[in-house]
């Protein structure tokens, strides 16, 4: 049981840190622009060496479509703050399932822990599908030659980290039950 939490956890930790990497930084997407290369994140896009806030104006290429690319960004950013929150609440519900301290009968941190990564597992689902959406069929075609990049990756690899989390923690607490159901020997 204990080892199951403890791997629950790690992959938790890790998932965190990816998430709040990947949130924070600005290479979701590299493309070539006028002959130099830009890359942009959730936050801001740079090119030729200056980055700018998502807000501003892109200029030509985009000006049309201004409004429709706000509101992607910011449902991205949404669902991966709230995965971030949902994944430390886990971490924090993981490391209180340690102790065995609960006042409640009927209430296991394994399991609540278990469902917080779950919940923010689907989170970064739907934050990396619809940026995985909107990319493809609407920025892709506008640009020629881009690429998904790092911080784009490490959503994904954070995204497989808070499943195995919350399948660890959902062991551990399977494990929990059939003991206690067994009862002492």
């Amino acid at each position: 049981m204990y080892s199951f939490m403890g791997g629950g956890l790690f992959c938790a930790i890790v998932g965190n840190i990816l998430l709040v990497v990947s949130t924070a930084t600005d290479y979701w997407m590299q493309y070539r622009l006028s002959g130099s290369f830009a890359h942009q994140g959730l936050w801001r896009y740079c090119m030729s060496g200056k980055c700018y806030m998502q807000t501003d104006s892109i200029g030509n290429v985009l000006s049309k479509y201004i409004m429709f690319i706000k509101s992607y960004w910011n449902a991205t950013r949404a669902f991966m703050i709230l995965s971030a929150m949902s994944c430390f609440a886990g971490i924090i519900a993981g490391i209180l399932s340690f102790a065995h301290f609960s006042a409640f009968e009927r209430f296991n941190r394994s399991f609540a822990a278990g469902i917080m990564f779950f919940v923010s597992t689907l989170f970064v689902l739907l934050a990396m599908a619809i940026y995985t959406g909107v990319t493809v069929n609407f920025l892709g075609k506008r640009f020629g030659d881009w690429r998904f990049s790092w911080s784009y990756i490490l959503g994904w690899v954070a995204l497989l980290m808070t499943f195995f989390a919350g399948i660890f923690y959902m062991c551990a607490y399977r494990m929990h039950e059939c003991r206690r159901v067994a009862g002492p020997r």
